[in-house]
């Protein structure tokens, strides 16, 4: 029974359409909002001119609208469109709220994240591709009470001319007061970064840096930076397999002048660098992905990452990097022009949504797929 499941589902559907997706970049152990060398269309939200290579396709993130923070186990839902229209390329994309900007609001004690975030992409060729985008997002709480709302104001700026891209993405406004009278307020963040293509490699330079100020229960500014310089290469190495390869040098530096810094052990991390009181890390971390099309309607792909060497510490300590070792999994199931792509979850003993990183090793049968997508080309 099995195998003619198999064949019927290998029959109904043909060659593949190209992937793209959350999943896809997590998979590959890359960053889900763009990566600096693997091709994917979520790297339209790092460079905006890449709407010109990734148009005319809808595509469409499952998850949960209730929750602040987009990652495996709780996913967001959003979604678009990006078409050709004569000359021009245009996007409109819902949903896309910030995990920087809601990390800065909980860290600042405002209890109102953004939501019914709308993205506006325009792009074109003339000789050079570039591309622009407008995020705005604005709402308020009536049934809890009158003053408690939110904003917030991005756009993003690039260009791609030959082997170099450059980008510019700013953060205009990020306001936020809750029902008991917390507020923060952001001030002009931007990452800027450049990619050149050098033979087979990708080299790139990536610099962002975002503040704020708290206001009420907490009162002080926020602050956080951080800077990526690497290289990253992908390998054919066959007709059905692709090997991605990256190193990178990456700094990060916060700081928490509101009265809440913590320190290591009580909250202070790579992750949640802006709760720290302080923190400063320098490390190298490597990745090593693979990709195969395991049969014309199924792609499996899978990454190992690892801080090779690393040092940070927080206002009055210092440390390395402890066992640092993240492998994910994900595939692809083609079907002609459509895509589904997902994160291959294992055993964790914690349901479904589970990810791969806090498993036993055991492939879940009952939640194959977290952070699933859907793309169709058109």
């Amino acid at each position: 029974m099995k195998k003619q499941l198999i064949v019927a589902l290998g029959l109904a559907v043909i060659a593949a359409p190209a992937f793209a997706s959350k999943a896809r970049l997590q998979a590959l152990g890359e960053d889900t909002n763009g990566s600096f060398y693997v091709n994917d269309n979520r790297n339209v939200f790092l460079n905006a001119a890449n709407v010109n290579n990734h148009k005319d396709l809808a595509t469409f993130e499952w998850g949960n609208t209730a929750v602040a923070t987009d990652a495996t186990a709780t996913p967001r839902s959003e979604g678009g469109v990006f078409k050709t229209m004569g000359n021009l390329v245009y996007g409109v994309y819902l949903g896309s709220e910030s995990n920087t900007s809601n990390g800065f609001r909980t860290v600042a004690a405002v209890g109102m994240a953004e939501e019914n975030n709308i993205d506006v992409f325009v792009g074109g060729d003339a000789g050079m591709k570039w591309g622009a985008n407008l995020t705005y997002s604005k709402s308020s709480d009536d049934e809890t009470a009158a003053d408690a709302n939110q904003s917030a104001l991005r756009t993003r700026l690039g260009v791609i001319a030959g082997d170099i891209e450059g980008y510019a993405n700013i953060s205009l406004s990020n306001k936020a007061e809750d029902a008991a009278g917390d507020e923060f307020k952001g001030k002009l963040g931007y990452q800027l970064g450049a990619i050149y293509n050098l033979n087979e490699y990708r080299v790139y330079a990536d610099y962002r840096t975002n503040s704020g100020e708290a206001d009420g229960t907490l009162d002080g500014d926020l602050k956080a930076s951080q800077i990526q310089i690497g290289a990253g290469r992908v390998s054919k190495l066959n007709d059905k397999a692709t090997l991605f390869t990256k190193a990178q040098l990456q700094m990060n530096k916060a700081e928490n002048d509101a009265g809440a810094g913590v320190a290591f052990g009580t909250g202070c991390t790579l992750a949640s660098s802006v709760a720290c009181e302080e923190y400063d890390a320098t490390f190298i971390p490597v990745v090593i992905g693979l990709e195969y099309d395991a049969a014309s309607w199924l792609t499996l792909r899978t990454s190992v990452g690892q801080t090779i060497w690393g040092k940070q510490e927080d206002k009055d300590n210092k440390k390395g990097f402890a066992e640092s070792t993240v492998v994910n999994a994900g595939a692809t199931l083609k079907f002609g022009e459509l895509s589904v792509d997902g994160v291959i979850g294992n055993d964790a003993g914690a349901g479904p949504g589970a990810d791969t990183t806090t498993g036993n090793g055991t492939l879940r049968t009952d939640s194959l797929m977290s952070r699933v997508s859907m793309t169709y080309r058109f």
